[in-house]
């Protein structure tokens, strides 16, 4: 963002329709003059796949011995519904052979079916079992070994454990995230239910356990303008060594109006609850070690900007607001120890990945990537930057081919020098 456009938008970021229908015509009447000739450009090897897509920047496509890939198959489907069959699978890293494991009704355009790995020959995936949304986990060749009865957001990296929330109401409180079928048990006309919250659940043992309601959190640190709103709980993610997990509660004072955020924490228990000092806007983020979160957040110190979150901790530190101005999704990789992330499509809606050097606060670009204007709003699709378990590869879903594809990038093949990375 430009310093004009920047306080544009903040003049009008609270008002989400009214920042669209700008943002929208803005980018239209750039592209009737002035439409990019090359769709992507990047000095790294690519290899992409058309017709498929992996999701959310939360979670790793690679299995844990970096040999295979998830993916969701949806060939020619230019549908901007999130409706019918979707297959899952997943892709050998050398070949690039595409093996189906099974298909999918729970599943929409921004984070898949939450397809991911549980350990090397396990893979779990959310599905509508007839009555509900639920989730299954099937061996290499799609084989069903157990049946959950929650659908889930988050495996841990130990493969023990998950976390679910109500998908239902969450396609209420954020349209595009939920899924197409919803149980006749839902009932989202309640602002602040006892009996959804977020649940734990024990994989080896498929024991499945309510930590807190939403009722609960809403009455956590309450605010005044929790009151007769609707509220809800989403973007849950363990810790690296899964003692404890963050999540975003969320709540919506009525059409027309921003949804608040505040960021929390809790151990596998649901006890020990900690709010760290977002203010009301936290929108992607990611565990850089088992105490700090890095975010795109809002402070009462810093405004909107990149921020480093300490558990239990008043502690702030924001990267700088000049190199990393807007909003994208961030991955912390362990193996080299940087982070991968995006942006939205700017005025000519060209959409950019790059790392940062969390030590010396540096960004490299890794590539940019055209995103034609009929991906918009629930259609759209995010980059959703995600690092390979070695750090060597990045793998994201774009449609500068003209429909959305699977691409990886090659790091460690190129001749271009990149931070920590191993050639």
């Amino acid at each position: 963002m430009n310093k004009i456009e920047r306080i544009i938008y903040d003049g009008v970021k609270k008002t989400p329709f009214l920042k669209k229908a700008i943002r929208d015509f803005y980018q239209c009447i750039i592209l009737l003059f002035n439409t990019p000739k090359n769709k992507f450009s990047t000095q790294f090897k690519i290899e992409v796949k058309e017709g498929f897509f992996f999701g959310f920047h939360d979670k790793t496509p690679w299995s844990p011995d970096n040999s295979k890939a998830l993916s969701h198959y949806i060939g020619k489907n230019n549908s901007k519904s999130c409706k019918g069959q979707i297959e899952v699978g997943y892709f050998d890293t050398h070949s690039f052979e595409f093996t189906s494991i099974g298909k999918t009704d729970s599943w929409n355009w921004q984070q898949g079916s939450m397809l991911q790995w549980v350990n090397d020959k396990e893979i779990i995936f959310n599905y509508w079992n007839g009555e509900k949304n639920a989730s299954k986990i099937v061996n290499l060749n799609g084989e069903i070994i157990k049946e959950i009865d929650v659908p889930v957001s988050v495996i841990s990296k130990c493969g023990n454990f998950g976390l679910s929330y109500s998908f239902d109401r969450l396609n209420i409180g954020m349209p595009g995230y939920g899924y197409q079928n919803e149980s006749e048990e839902s009932n989202n006309s309640v602002l602040e239910p006892e009996n959804m919250g977020i649940t734990l659940v024990n994989i080896k043992t498929n024991e499945s356990k309510m930590l807190f309601s939403v009722k609960d959190i809403a009455n956590f640190n309450r605010e005044d303008s929790m009151q007769n709103a609707f509220h809800f709980l989403t973007h849950t993610q363990f810790s690296p060594e899964a003692k404890r997990f963050f999540f975003l509660h969320r709540w919506n004072e009525g059409k027309g109006k921003r949804v608040k955020t505040r960021l929390l924490t809790s151990d596998l228990n649901g006890e020990n609850l900690y709010e760290l000092p977002a203010r009301d806007m936290v929108s992607h983020l990611t565990w850089i070690n088992e105490t700090q979160i890095l975010a795109y957040a809002a402070t009462t110190q810093y405004g909107d900007a990149y921020t480093i979150f300490s558990d239990f901790s008043s502690e702030l530190k924001v990267l700088d607001k000049k190199r990393f101005n807007s909003d994208g999704h961030p991955q912390f990789c362990e193996s080299n120890k940087l982070v991968v992330s995006d942006t939205y499509p700017d005025r000519n809606r060209i959409q950019k990945v790059f790392t940062i050097d969390l030590e010396d606060n540096t960004r490299s670009e890794i590539g940019y990537f055209f995103s034609p204007f009929k991906y918009r709003e629930m259609y759209r699709c995010d980059l959703h930057p995600r690092w390979d378990r070695l750090g060597t590869k990045i793998s994201f879903d774009s449609v500068h081919p003209g429909v959305r594809s699977f691409c990886v990038l090659s790091l460690k093949d190129s001749n271009v020098k990149l931070t920590n990375v191993q050639a």
